[in-house]
């Protein structure tokens, strides 16, 4: 098993474990990128997550869920262009539902990873993002 980690700019380390068996192609996207950093904001139609648009990185689709998606899940929205939607990376700390402004409202996403420890502290993190602002975090 593949673990990688992640760490809060203000503070938070997780370790998360990359589902290789369900996501193959999107872990290895993520493994070759290592180590890479993006400024995360809070989703504004999903949920609770935190979400960056990485102007550098897409992968194919699979394992996509719409939901089902749980606390610590790390997920990857892949670019759709004819409905305007870009390439997105989510941590969900809370209630996550992909949803995106669509005509059926759904937008799936592959689900590549899971933090399974420290979710309490993960929903403080997404909380902080929700009401101090955007955070670098970093993929290691």
């Amino acid at each position: 098993m593949t673990t990688i980690t992640i760490e809060f700019e203000k503070g938070g380390v997780f370790t998360a474990r990359l589902l290789e068996t369900e996501a193959p192609r999107s872990c290895a996207i993520i493994r070759e990128r290592l180590p890479f950093a993006y400024r995360f904001h809070h989703s504004i139609v999903s949920g609770q997550a935190v979400v960056t648009l990485p102007p550098d990185m897409t992968m194919p689709r699979e394992n996509q869920r719409v939901a089902g998606i749980y606390p610590g899940a790390l997920s990857f929205l892949v670019k759709d262009e004819p409905v305007l939607v870009p390439d997105e990376i989510y941590i969900a700390y809370g209630i996550f539902i992909s949803r995106g402004l669509t005509v059926d409202a759904k937008q799936p996403v592959n689900v590549f990873g899971q933090i399974d420890d420290n979710l309490d502290e993960l929903a403080k993190i997404g909380r902080r993002i929700l009401m101090q602002g955007a955070e670098v975090v970093e993929f290691r």
